[in-house]
Parts: structure tokens; sequence; C-alpha cells
């Protein structure tokens, strides 16, 4: 008889034991495949031991030949019985595994049992598997991981049946190979035919090989002429078929699908299939809202897929993890390219390091037919090794990396992907890490970018073991920043939260708890400055959109930089900086993404975000064309208040074009407002084939000053007032504000007795006694905080009534407050204060710790209003929004000073 299965997927028997426990615990069903902690609430975070049955008929013909049964992935050890007797072991959660149960089997049902166990790190449960020892991933970030998550079948075959089908193809020559590997060695002559079928499914190339008895496995080679190549763009995939036949009889037959698809660096790029190439990728957890690692389907595969295409991605780099062989499947199909990577463990030791080669291999066996998959990554920022202080760790990781490379020579290899302190040591990519808040720490990502483009020192280990050429195409191969997803497109089918909502709590000091963000969003009165919990989240994502607008915009700049990787595809649990949510559901900016991330982008710079009425606009351009064929010589328009063109040279690929500087004279306006300035690039034949736009501040002549005296303790800052057109004062006594950068008893004094004050502190200290002392309310410093926003974004907003309404845009604090962003907040303000005395504020991840930013507060007789706002910082009256803030804070401790109302402006076109 020729091949056959029967599959095991569906509803096993399932009993938890616990973390060593000896006893069986109560029965309950589990569905195969998927971990345990996707469907039992009270297992969700607890790896540990459990034991799965099942039974099943086996048809009485099936032992004239061998059974085996198979599992495509068990995390992380797994004792096999059928029917009471053992039949085989496996450790590893990533790889598939079979054993030959023919001897165990009879006529009849027969029981199949298996031992789970998910270890722990405690060593006195599992001593010999401790799980900082075993590939994991990131199950040390989003929770363990356990049980039966793959495909489960017995199959009937031949004893010398096919197991391994390698397959090698050309694309210069059109020379395809194939090794073939057997059970056991052939036990009688066999002959082998390999048929390759093009991508209608015509056979194209054919090769025949009669294998001798005792032969273990076989190389055939075959040759098509004129391959089509496999890429994003045009993903061909042709197919394999390997047949066995005895006596003219078929007895086995595989079949495999691959590409010709060819990548490699040259003189610091990227090429695939010969033709210059940008990465334009996003970092894939890989993870699923109800089944965890399990896809949910291939549909839901590749509907992910199809979204990142539309965002304009052209790879994704699947984290730390081997995935589902679905997930390679798909992105063979629809075009996606993969950055693959070896999971990695807790630390170093002799067993952890064998087993991570004993997966690495195992992957590249499995997975090496795959065209999508184009690098290999063996270590993830230094995680379970010491590459910054142990030699040892570097000359391991160098040996593997040569290892790599000579059993796979048709990929690329990164030694360890870094974030500071780690770097390379041996690498076919100058990769690195950076998070940086946009606009909070935009001068720090600029700084970053030139410091990668220049080939930093810090890119290779800098001991004098590292082995590099100098020109490793560069890349940051992770940076990004949070919007937050609606919770109600995350609920389950019967509108319960998801159960991660429970989870982060125990990172970053509580910021990634997503459990109860309506509530707080409520109770920090954050609809009375967005209007709706809906609002709010809108707004979260449109300040992503504009951060990673920002970032991609200044690495595409510089033409060094041959690609980026975005973190991430999608949020993972309460990790919320997806371009999609944990559900596959889009961002707001989804349908004007690809405009950014795309293979040429229109890349201005704005050197600022606020601009008075009339002032000319100088903005530096520059087209990047990322890859295939030049781009040829054409026009960009701009689209303002007074239209221009400007014609393009022609850009090769991978080139960037420098366009110079372009003047734009602003209008005359007599409100502020947002603006924008549309660039579309036109080919020759009309064509647009690039679009982009900035959007800044437009603010009219500053109106004369309110006819109050100030004051200031400090003579710079009376000096910056006059300047700026105030009356000063004489004295503190004839003042009808005070402004001061210091908080001292005179100023405390003062404001008691009936003063009015703005306090614009810009170094640490308490507020005392301007709030009540057992609110500790003070100022602290940003910087080694997570208020900071790098990694968990900082959510920052000015509440657009009163006098505030002279600052256009918001309630999100944008690119036009670049140069006033605080670097400190005042902690401490409460639930009251949120009402209507805190004007502006901080939160980050999830709503939490909520910071002031400005607040008003009345003390004694008095009233003051404190501000970290930083708006002395340039020369009187340089920047806009420093200027209309200052106005605003000034004008909100006088009190009574009369201001036109404004309604907030909407955008408008330049």
């Amino acid at each position: 008889m020729k091949q056959a299965r029967i599959s095991l997927d569906g509803m096993w028997e399932f009993q938890y034991l616990g973390s060593g426990a000896a006893s069986l615990a109560g029965k309950r069903n589990i569905l195969v495949p998927s971990p345990w902690q996707a469907q039992f609430p009270d297992l969700s975070m607890r790896g540990g031991v459990a034991v799965y049955r099942r039974s099943v008929d086996v048809p009485a013909d099936w032992l004239e030949q061998r059974v085996f049964l198979h599992f495509g992935a068990v995390f992380h050890i797994a004792h096999v019985f059928v029917n009471g007797a053992l039949v085989g072991s496996h450790v590893g959660g990533f790889l598939p595994f079979y054993f030959d149960v023919t001897e165990r089997l009879s006529e009849g049902p027969a029981e199949i049992e298996v031992r789970v166990e998910s270890p722990t790190d405690d060593p006195s449960e599992f001593p010999h598997n401790p799980f900082a020892e075993m590939p994991f991933g990131k199950q040390s970030w989003y929770g363990p991981l356990s049980g039966i998550w793959q495909s489960v079948y017995l199959e009937c075959n031949v004893p010398d049946r096919l197991t391994g089908l390698r397959v090698g193809a050309d694309l210069d020559s059109g020379d395809v190979s194939a090794q073939l590997k057997f059970e056991r060695a052939l036990c009688c002559r066999t002959e082998a035919i390999l048929d390759v079928l093009d991508p209608r499914g015509a056979r194209v190339a054919s090769a025949r090989a009669e294998l001798a008895v005792g032969a273990e496995h076989a190389n055939l080679r075959a040759h098509v002429a004129e391959p089509q190549a496999w890429s994003p763009d045009a993903p061909n995939l042709y197919r394999l078929r390997a047949t066995l036949l005895r006596d003219g009889e078929t007895i086995d037959e595989r079949e495999t699908h691959f590409g010709f698809r060819k990548i490699e660096t040259r003189a610091g790029k990227l090429y695939l299939n010969g033709k210059p190439f940008y990465l334009r990728a996003a970092l894939d957890q890989d993870y699923y809202p109800d089944t965890i690692c399990t896809p949910p389907s291939l549909e839901f595969i590749e509907d992910r897929f199809r979204k990142a295409k539309a965002l304009g991605l052209n790879a994704l780099r699947c984290h730390i993890k081997a995935p589902d062989p679905r997930y390679y499947e798909a992105a063979d199909r629809l075009g996606l390219l993969i950055w693959a990577e070896l999971p990695n463990g807790g630390y170093s030791t002799e067993r952890s390091r064998e087993r991570k080669e004993t997966t690495l291999k195992g992957i590249i066996d499995r997975d090496g037919n795959h065209p999508s998959i184009f690098c290999w990554t063996l270590i993830n920022e230094n995680w379970g090794v010491d590459l910054v202080h142990d030699a040892k760790h570097r000359a391991w990781l160098r040996r593997l990396y040569l290892w790599l490379k000579a059993y796979d020579p048709t990929r690329l290899v990164v030694d360890n992907s870094p974030l500071a302190p780690s770097f390379h040591v041996q690498s076919d990519l100058a990769d690195y890490h950076f998070y940086a808040a946009i606009p909070d720490s935009r001068h720090d990502w600029d700084r970053f970018v030139d410091a990668l483009a220049d080939r930093g020192d810090w890119l290779f280990s800098p001991e004098g073991d590292a082995v590099t050429t100098g020109e490793e195409p560069l890349l940051c191969s992770e940076f990004g920043n949070w919007g937050l997803p609606h919770p109600e497109k995350l609920s389950d089918a019967n509108g319960r939260e998801p159960w991660w909502f429970e989870t982060g709590h125990d990172w970053g000091e509580g910021v990634m708890y997503p459990h109860g963000v309506q509530n707080r969003f409520h109770d920090w009165s954050l609809d009375r400055v967005f209007g709706s919990f809906e609002g709010f989240i809108e707004a979260t994502q449109w300040q992503q959109f504009r951060a990673l607008k920002y970032e991609i915009e200044a690495m595409r700049r510089r033409g060094e930089i041959a690609g980026y990787v975005i973190t991430e595809l999608t949020d993972c649990h309460w990790e919320s900086n997806g371009l999609l949510d944990m559900r596959s559901n889009t961002r707001a900016f989804h349908d004007v993404f690809h405009t950014i991330n795309a293979d040429t982008v229109i890349a201005p710079r704005l050197e600022r975000a606020s601009y008075w009425s009339s002032e000319t606009l100088e903005l530096p351009l520059k087209i990047a064309h990322g890859g295939g064929e030049a781009l040829e010589a054409g026009t960009l328009e701009i689209l303002s208040d007074w239209p221009q063109t400007t014609p393009t040279p022609r850009v090769d690929a991978g080139a960037v074009a420098d366009l110079g500087v372009v003047s734009l004279q602003l209008p005359e306006v007599d409100r502020p407002s947002m603006r924008r300035v549309s660039f579309h690039l036109r080919a020759p034949d009309g064509r647009v084939v690039a679009r982009n736009e900035i959007e800044f501040a437009l603010h009219p002549p500053r109106a004369q000053c309110p006819g109050f005296a100030l004051w200031s303790p400090e003579p710079d800052v009376r000096s910056r007032l006059q300047a700026l057109g105030y009356r000063l004062a004489a004295s503190v006594d004839e003042a009808d504000v005070v402004v001061a950068q210091r908080n001292a008893p005179d100023l405390a004094a003062y404001v008691r007795g009936g003063g009015r004050a703005v306090l614009l502190p810009d170094e640490e200290g308490t507020l005392t006694p301007f709030f009540p002392h057992w609110q500790n309310v003070k100022v602290l410093a940003r910087d080694g905080t997570l208020w900071r926003g790098d990694w968990a974004s900082s959510f920052a907003w000015l509440r657009r009534r009163g006098h505030f309404r002279a600052l256009p845009g918001g309630p999100m604090i944008d690119p036009s407050f670049d140069r006033v962003i605080p670097t400190h907040v005042i902690s401490g303000c409460n639930l009251l204060d949120f009402h209507a005395r805190v004007h502006a504020a901080l939160a980050v991840g999830w709503i939490h710790r909520p910071v002031g930013l400005a607040v008003e507060r009345n003390y004694g007789e008095g009233h003051i209003v404190i501000s970290t706002f930083r708006l002395l910082q340039d020369p009187p009256g340089a920047d806009p929004t420093a200027t209309a803030l200052l106005d605003a804070l000034v004008a909100t401790a006088g009190g009574d000073l009369p201001v036109p109302a404004r309604e907030p402006a909407k955008l408008e076109s330049a």
C-alpha cells in the first residue's frame, strides 16, 4: 500500500500534574495543537508537567508495513508511550520528531500517551533540564508555552521511506539539486525520479537515478532553462517531486516547493537576484490572540501578511523562534522575505550551547527549502551569552557563524543582533538596535543614525577578536514606538477582554499592564482632554505614525544605510508598538503608511515645526530610491500656497539624490493653525511614484503683550521678558505677575500673600508649600526613568482651552513642540488636580504614572502656574510655540486678563 496518514489533531484527554507533583490532577479535554496556556485560565502563566492521552483505531493492513508517530513540535520535553510502553523521548520545543511505533501496535484501538515536561527554572524540580538551558525565545517576556503546539499524525509507510528532501536552486545556472534521505538503508534496488514543476505546474526538468541496496541517501540534479526568480514582487514558486519506485511501482513520494532566489552583499548594499535591494522589514513575534504560538489558521497568517505588504513591508524578522511551518509557506506564496532567528536560552553552558546547535541544524533541515528565508540570526542582543565580557563566548559564536556559512551558503548570517553594550564578532550584516521617543528624543535618534551611517566603532567587538570587511550592509534592525489598540477590538467571541490584559505588571514598574486602561482614562479626566476614549486611542496611533515617519525619513536620507526593521508588525500581549493590533486590526494610519515605507521616498527635513506668519521655510529635500531599476529624471511637485515644481535627476537603485534646499514663503495668517505642504514625485510619463507631506504650526504675528507688569528674581529672565515686549515692573511689589525659575521661600511668601506667579523649574526639587506636604508633589528629571518614553512610549498632551487655545493642533504634543518638550515632570498631582488644574501632562504605556507638565494652583491668597516646558532656551521670540506657551502661562496666572476666544484650529492646506 502507498503512504497513508491519520491526523491526531483534535480533542485529547489532559491532566495537569503541576511542577514536580507526583499524583495526577483532574482530567479535562484539551485541543491539539495549541499550548495549554491558551486553553486554561488557571494555567495561563504556568509550566510544569502534564499528560496527554487519546486512542486511535489503526487499520489492520497498516501493520503489514511500518507505522510512524509524528509530532510537529512540543514544548519542551516529550516522553511518548503507546499502549503503555515508552517508544521514545524528545528534548526541544521547536523541532519535529517521530518514532516508529509499529512494534507496540496490534489490531484494535491503540492508546497514545504523551508526558510533557515544560521546565521551570527551579533546579529542585528540573535538575537536568532547567528552563534557562532550553532554547525558549520570548517565553521569558510574554509567559511560558507548554504542551503539544503543532500537529500530530500517524503515518503508514515502507520501512525505508523518504524522510528528508533538501533542495538547492542556483538562479545563475538554473541547476537544481536534491538531497534525498531515507529512514534506513534501502532494502532493495530502487529507482529515484526527480520532477521539477514551474509556477504554472508544467514539468520543466527531471532526473533519474538507480539506487543500490544499502544506500542511506542520494543526490540528484536537474536543470531548469531560464528560471524565473523568486522575489517579494514576483514570488515564483517551483515544486520538486521525488518519487521512489520498485518494480515499476511507486513505494513513496515526497514533494516540496522552492524558489530561485539569490541574496548577497556588495560594497555595503544588499542585492536580491543580482539587483540592489532596500530592506523594509518589521519584527514579528508570531504570536496570536487566542492560540499564542499556534496559528489559528493558514488564512489568519495570510491576512496578516497581506496587510504587511499593504503597509509597504517587503520582509519580516521572525523573532527568536522557529514558527509553525505554515508561516514560511504563506511567506513563500505571498512574497515576503523572512529573517529567521535561533531561539535564545537563558545562559550559556556546555549543555545549553549543544541544544542551541542541535536546534539550529534542525531548523535549517526543516525550513531550508523556503525561498522566503534570506538570513539567519544566531543570538539576539547578547541574550543567553556574555559577549561583552567572555572571550570564550565570542569564540563559540564565531565558530557557529562559520559552521552555518558552510552548512547553508545560500543565506546571510548575523552572529549577534546587538543592542548596546553588545556588538558583532563576525557577521554578514552590521545591524544594531536603538529606541527613541519622537519628538522627545529626536536629537538622540539623529545622532544614532549619523553614527550608524558612519560605521560607528561600537558595531564590532572592541576586544581585537572581531572579523570585519568594513563593507557589511548597515541596518537598524530594531526601532519603534507605541500606539495603543482599542481594547474592545481585542475581545474574544464572548466579549471578554484577553487573558493577557492581566499580564505585563512585572515589566517596567507596571506601565505595561493593560487591564483597567479605560478606567484610568476616565479617572485621570482624559475625557475632558480628548473627548472620548476612542479619540485618545486614535491620537496615540497618529503619534506612533509621526514618530515612525521621522525615524524612517532620517534613515532614508543617509544612503549608507541599507534597510531597517520596525518593531513591530503586530502588538504582542502588553507590548503595543505594532503596526497592527494583536488581532491584526489596522491602525488609524494603515492606508498612508506605505507612502513613507516604500522603495522610493521623498525625504524632507524640517529643522523645526513651528513658524511665524510670512516666514520663509527653508526645507532640505532628498529623494531615496531603494532597489530594482533606476529612477528616471522626473518632476517634484510642491503643493502649498504658492505651488512650485522642480526637476529631479536620475537616481540609481540604492542611491540618494540631494535636491538641495527648497524655499517656501509662508502666508500671512490671522489665527494659529496646523499647515501641510505636500510633495508628489512624478515620472516622465506623469505617474506619481512617491508622495509625502510635512506638517507644521503657523502662528500669526504676535499681538501686543498683555498690559500688566512682570517681574523676575532672575536678571536673565527679566531681560528675556523685556525682549518679548512685556512691561517690566520696577520691583516685585509693583508686579502683576512674577516669573521665576526657582521655588524659593520668597516666591512662596509672595503668592501666599496674594501674588500671582509663573514658575518654570528646570531642575529637580519640591513644590511644597504650593501643594500640601502629604501630596509630595515635586519636579523630577525624565532621564533614567520610564517617563522618557524611549521604549514603552510616553503620551503627552496639552489641553487646548482658555489661553492655551492659542496653541494649534492637539491634544497630543506634536513636533511643533520640539523646542520646548520638558526634560522634567511634575509628579504627585492627584485625580482632583487632573480635573481642571493640570493643563498639560504625560503618561506612559497603558496610561500609567501620569505626571504634570503645566499645573495651576491656588495657594494662600494668591495663584501660581507651574510648568516644566523649556520656554527659555531659544532667543526671545525665535520659537513661536515657546512664545505662545509663555503668553498662555502668564495670562493664566494673571487670571482676569481678556484673551480673544479662539476655537482649536483645523488642519488646512498650506
